[in-house]
């Protein structure tokens, strides 16, 4: 009998538990790039966890408006995008970057961009998905 509570209790929460991958879309500025944002909902306050992963992205300075740094953008529905953090390239041209966010529903996106404190997008969005969780 204990058991079969084990498995019931499993078989409820194991589909909340889990993360799902959105593939990113690349500009034709970098057909070569492509990118994967793994969301994950969860933590003690049920905030939103984004793994962003990027493979064959140039360096921004190698754009045709080029900038200094890319910086990876949050943009919930009906609000402005946030920085959230600069997304580093290595020699390989892979780079990854970890946010979080309170919204179910939100655009994230990668712009080079001159500064990584940027306040605002200014650059083409090199790399950019749509999410949503239930």
């Amino acid at each position: 009998m204990n058991s079969i509570s084990v498995l019931l209790l499993f078989l409820f929460l194991w589909p909340f538990s889990g993360s799902k991958t959105y593939h990113m879309t690349a500009d034709s500025s970098v057909p070569a790039a492509s990118g994967d944002v793994s969301v994950h909902r969860g933590g003690a306050n049920q905030n939103t966890e984004l793994d962003i992963k990027v493979s064959n992205l140039a360096r921004p300075a190698s754009l045709a408006s080029p900038g200094n740094v890319y910086i990876v953008w949050l943009r919930p529905n009906d609000q402005a995008a946030a920085n959230q953090g600069a997304l580093r390239v290595n020699k390989n041209l892979d780079g990854e970057l970890k946010a979080a966010t309170t919204s179910k529903d939100c655009d994230v996106f990668i712009t080079a961009e001159q500064s990584p404190t940027a306040t605002a997008p200014t650059g083409t969005q090199v790399l950019h998905a749509h999410i949503t969780l239930e």
